[in-house]
């Protein structure tokens, strides 16, 4: 046989090699990482916000890429509307939530939760020198909250009869309000809202009344995902629970979080 013909059967034989290698059981190759979309507001640092570029940063969105890494995802963030999430996670649009989604047994009846990842606790805020006695100080008053909301849930339950609650779309819209005077106060997480605080913005506002941990307004945030996707689910729990392990968690959050602030959610495990 000529060399080429020696050539041409070489070549014949490592392909027929490498296709039963593909197909034998036992033979292992590297899997390529699954391909999901995760949905972020976008819009509520310092968890998650959109940057002129398009792109998003902020304590999810370093948290959540960790996680995916663990999780041997490759993952691509979308923005939406906190108010469409749930819905638009229904309709598929993408494949879980990684946005401060507040658990709660409402939202369990038609999703799916990961284990929490950070919790927080709420409170009112409004202009320096306008404390109230509550709950009788919010008679007549309105109050903005995050559309569909555990917030909006919480003071719609405990004082809907006395307060105008008026929903948003996002927390800058109810920071905006507020400033123009449209509203009387804010109700919303104590961590994204102290940015605003902070800002030059929100120099003339200010906390006022106690700070709220009740069953309404959750159990910690945690990813959301459809009622079947119970094994994405789980790879996510494996992975959150890694990167508490590992120190990874403590690590972002002290890069977003002043010293001394306890965001962990590792109590709310057991």
């Amino acid at each position: 046989m000529n060399l080429s013909g020696l050539i041409g059967r070489a070549s014949s034989i490592c392909m027929i090699v490498a296709a039963l290698g593909a197909s034998l059981p036992g033979v292992s190759h590297a899997a390529a990482p699954e391909k999901v979309t995760i949905a972020t507001e976008g819009a509520f640092p310092p968890f998650n916000q959109t940057e002129a570029d398009g792109s998003f940063t902020g304590f999810e969105i370093d948290l959540g890429n960790a996680i995916c890494k663990h999780a041997g995802l490759e993952c691509t963030w979308v923005k939406q509307d906190f108010s469409g999430m749930i819905p638009a996670l229904q309709a598929k649009k993408y494949d879980f939530i990684f946005s401060y989604m507040s658990i709660n047994d409402e939202r369990a009846k038609v999703g799916l939760f990961s284990i929490p990842y950070i919790t927080d606790q709420f409170r009112f805020y409004g202009p320096k020198g306008s404390a109230v006695t509550l709950p009788a100080g919010l008679d007549g008053k309105s109050v903005g909250v995050l559309s569909g909301s555990t917030g909006e849930r919480f003071i719609k339950e405990k004082w809907g009869d006395k307060v105008d609650v008026r929903g948003y779309d996002n927390l800058d819209q109810v920071n905006a309000d507020l400033e123009a005077g449209r509203i009387d106060y804010g109700f919303n997480a104590q961590l994204p809202v102290s940015v605003f605080l902070a800002s030059p913005e929100g120099a003339g506002y200010a906390w006022f009344g106690p700070s709220y941990s009740d069953p309404l307004l959750g159990r910690g945030a945690g990813a959301m995902f459809r009622k079947d996707e119970t094994a994405l689910r789980d790879k996510v729990n494996d992975a959150i629970r890694a990167v508490y392990a590992d120190g990874t968690f403590k690590e972002i959050a002290a890069r977003y979080f002043k010293p001394g602030v306890d965001v962990s959610a590792e109590p709310l495990w057991k």
